[in-house]
């Protein structure tokens, strides 16, 4: 009896063991499931995909210069699609109203300031022009009233100038003082000669030179030909200098005409104050 009994213990132990495992399992299974289908969103396997990269973009800051002499060109410019800055001869009797008209529209306003041309005075670069003979005082007084006169400007650049851009000091004194007033320089470039560029980098003025006069000849295939070699600086350096003339009757159409060409291509057209450094 005594041997019989143990060999019910033994197995009743057994049993109890086996209903113990799977009760255990049981439990836990229902657990498993649910964390494999509660897993977060981060630790599933996914693919990985490359990064694309918006492509740069080459950049292209057009100035239109001499903005104050009458023009026929004026209502088409202001109702142009891009970015556009245009530099405003002072004291002019227009200056102020067609300085006016371009700011409501969006576009940046400069000083187009007047500076002594080589064959000065038989060609006058206008009322209070940059001699290359004026005092640091005279400098500073006329650059003061081109100021007053044009309250939008946030910067400059040269008109004729040809021989006043030859001038270390009268450019010395030109530059430092448009510094004070936080006003950025661009170089015209009217001739090869001009130290103003170095001069406003020694000073640490906002500046940038022209890379390209658009309209030299008023015909919209030479404008056209010119633009393109513009696009070309731009594509070479990642960004290029245009100037035209308000007066020129081609060179509004040739931007038109340009605009859309230049979205296709992967241009942008930037203000003056974007490409100075």
């Amino acid at each position: 009896m005594l041997k019989t009994k143990g060999k019910h213990t033994k197995y009743t132990i057994i049993i109890v063991i086996i209903l113990i495992f799977f009760l255990i399992l049981f439990l836990k299974v229902p657990h498993v499931i649910k964390k494999k289908k509660e897993l977060p969103p981060e630790q599933k396997i996914e693919e990985i995909k490359p990064e694309i990269k918006e492509k740069e973009k080459y950049r292209i800051a057009i100035i239109i210069d001499d903005v104050g002499y009458p023009s026929n060109n004026l209502n088409e410019y202001k109702n142009f699609k891009g970015k556009l800055t245009f530099a405003v001869l002072p004291f002019l009797k227009e200056s102020k109203e067609h300085a006016n008209i371009l700011y409501d529209h969006g576009f940046e306003i400069l000083i187009h300031i007047p500076m002594e041309p080589l064959n000065y005075p038989q060609t006058d670069p206008g009322q209070y022009a940059l001699l290359a003979n004026n005092t640091k005082q005279e400098i500073e007084k006329k650059l003061m009233m081109m100021i007053e006169d044009n309250p939008h400007a946030v910067g400059t650049n040269n008109h004729m100038g040809s021989r006043a851009t030859q001038e270390y000091q009268p450019m010395l004194w030109t530059l430092g003082f448009l510094k004070d007033k936080n006003l950025f320089f661009i170089d015209t470039l009217t001739t090869a000669d001009s130290c103003a560029y170095a001069v406003a980098l020694k000073l640490n003025v906002d500046t940038a030179k022209r890379d390209i006069f658009l309209d030299n000849e008023d015909t919209f295939s030479s404008i056209n030909a010119q633009f393109e070699k513009l696009k070309g600086m731009a594509k070479a350096n990642g960004t290029a200098i245009g100037i035209g003339h308000i007066n020129k009757n081609y060179t509004i159409k040739v931007l038109n005409y340009q605009l859309p060409i230049l979205k296709k291509e992967n241009y942008t057209l930037i203000f003056a104050s974007d490409a100075v450094m």
